[in-house]
Formats: structure tokens, sequence, C-alpha cells
């Protein structure tokens, strides 16, 4: 026979107090199974958004690479290419040798010169550092949530091969993402300050309407935890909470 689960100890692990030791309203209170059994559903909601996540940015990590590799061969192919080239003007440059045709040596020669140095080349100095800077320091999402900057990072090169550079290159990067993931942009005070009259009070004629102000103290508290985290927003734990 299993041992009887205790649902007070469990609760109390996670902030729950026995009605006499419970500081908010009366009628908000919740016995120690309801507390955990809700705990646990919201568990299971964010389990299983985080599962999708997890997903979607393995598929973005995985485009990533195979882009990357594209572009490898992209320049593998070009670098092949242009020392055909070189190897054909040589021809050329010494046939003209032969036939004492200045006028084609000397444009078989430049033309050489040019597709070495195009091999040669560095690539081009990174002097982006403080425009990236202000444009992180504005867009607080990347490097914070990681669907977010996988796929910045999975449309970055692509983004760059289509000819966008400097701060072109970043403000379309955050573009896309934000057009991308539109719901993670939303501003989770937008449907609330609909509802707020200029005497600074939020207007809903239900005082048990599905808002942040109306989550129970503890629920509230495992909200913030979540934000904080970067679990999820509170618009999202608040449209997902299983009301009464």
């Amino acid at each position: 026979m299993s041992e009887e689960r205790n649902y007070e100890e469990e609760a109390r692990v996670q902030g729950w107090r026995p009605k006499e030791e419970f500081k908010g309203p009366e009628e908000k209170w919740t016995d120690a199974q309801t507390f955990v059994e809700k705990g646990e559903k919201i568990t299971g909601i964010l389990k299983s958004r985080l599962d999708r996540q997890d997903q979607q940015i393995a598929e973005l990590r995985s485009a990533n690479k195979d882009f990357g590799e594209y572009q490898q061969q992209l320049r593998e192919s070009d670098r092949k290419k242009a020392q055909a080239r070189i190897a054909e003007l040589e021809a050329k440059r010494a046939e003209a040798v032969t036939a004492g045709d200045g006028q084609e040596f000397t444009r078989t020669d430049q033309e050489i010169q040019r597709e070495r140095d195009n091999l040669s080349a560095p690539p081009p100095p990174n002097n982006e550092s403080s425009i990236e800077a202000a444009w992180a320091g504005q867009n607080t999402w990347y490097g914070r949530d990681q669907a977010l900057t996988a796929f910045a990072d999975g449309v970055s090169g692509m983004v760059e091969a289509e000819g966008y550079n400097g701060q072109a290159r970043l403000d379309e990067i955050a573009r896309r993402t934000k057009a991308t993931f539109p719901d993670s942009f939303e501003n989770p005070n937008k449907s609330r300050a609909n509802g707020v009259e200029q005497g600074g009070q939020i207007e809903t004629g239900n005082e048990k309407a599905h808002t942040y102000e109306n989550l129970q103290p503890e629920d509230k508290a495992a909200c913030d935890r979540f934000v904080a985290n970067g679990i999820t927003t509170q618009e999202d734990y608040v449209k997902n909470y299983e009301w009464e």
C-alpha cells in the first residue's frame, strides 16, 4: 500500500501557508491539496510550452548550421573558379608574350592581379562593435530569450547575403524576428490599458475578470517568478491560467 501523499508539506515548500498564517484576503486562501494541484497544472502548461520551444530552437540551429555549410560551399566554389580563371589568364598572357602583343599582355596581367587580390583579401574589418552594442541595448530580448536569439542568429547570414550591412543589417534582423514572433513583442499592459479610466482604475465590470490583478497571491508570486526567469510572460501566464 502506497504512502498517503502529504500535500501540506509539499505546499509549504512552494510557499503555501495554512489559514491561520495566511496574510492575504480570506477568500483567496486555498487548502494545501488545491494549491499543489493547481501548481502541477501550471507546471504542465509550461513544460508543454518549453518542449515546443526546445524543438523550435533545435530546428533553428539546424537551419543555421545548414546555411553556414552552404555559405562555406559557395566560398570554396568561388575560390576554385578564381583559380581556374587565373590559370586561363596566365595561358593567355603567355600567348601574348609569344605573339609580342604588349596590349594583350598588359590586359591579362592586370586581370590576373585583380583575381589574386580578391583571393588573398582578408575579410572586412569588424567596425560594428559600437553599433551592435547600441542595438543590443535596444533589443534586450537578444541573448535572453533562447528562441528569439536562435532565430536572429539563423537569419543573420541570410540578411547579410542579401546585401544588408551595418545598422541596416541589424535593423532587418530585428524586423524579421519581430515579424516571426509577434506574440513575444506584444505589450503585456496593452489590454489592461484599454480598460483604465482617467481616475486610474481598471474598469472590468467583473471583479473576477481574468486579469493578473485577480490571481491569488500565491499564483501572482509564481507568475512573477516565471516571468523573472524568462519562462513565460505575464500575459501568457494569465491566458493559460486555469480560472475557477
